[in-house]
């Protein structure tokens, strides 16, 4: 019994091959044209990521007039004799200043805008109101 190379093994019998030689064409058409499609999307996708980096949105009309007014710095914090910051914190024209001194923790928050004042809160523990 002599197999061909599309023949069953076992029966001998010759198997038609699975796909014409037009549904290989079709077959090998699409597939190149979706890698095309998928190198078109990906080169998009890139090309749109680098614009968006590379132009800079204008800035608002609120953070402009923010930025406009003229910051001051106070000369001098008041905070009680030994305390020590630890952590200071800047939202806008305020910047909260949180110590521990001697007589307990608390947070001191200064308003940097001209004729702006300060605020402590003291900082106590649940029981002791």
């Amino acid at each position: 019994m002599q197999n061909s190379p599309g023949g069953d093994p076992e029966t001998g019998a010759d198997i038609p091959p699975m796909y014409t030689p037009s549904q290989l064409r079709l077959l090998k058409i699409a597939v190149i044209g979706m890698g095309v499609i998928l190198l078109v999307g990906f080169t998009t996708v890139i090309g749109r990521i680098i614009y968006l980096v590379n132009s800079a949105p204008p800035p608002p009309a609120a953070a402009a007039a923010s930025v406009a007014s003229p910051l001051v710095v106070p000369a001098g914090l008041a905070l009680p004799k030994g305390a020590v910051i630890k952590h200071l914190a800047l939202s806008g024209n305020r910047l909260a200043v949180h110590y521990e001194g001697p007589a307990g923790s608390g947070i001191r928050i200064v308003d940097l805008v001209p004729g702006g004042g300060a605020v402590t809160l003291p900082i106590v523990e649940e029981g002791g109101r």
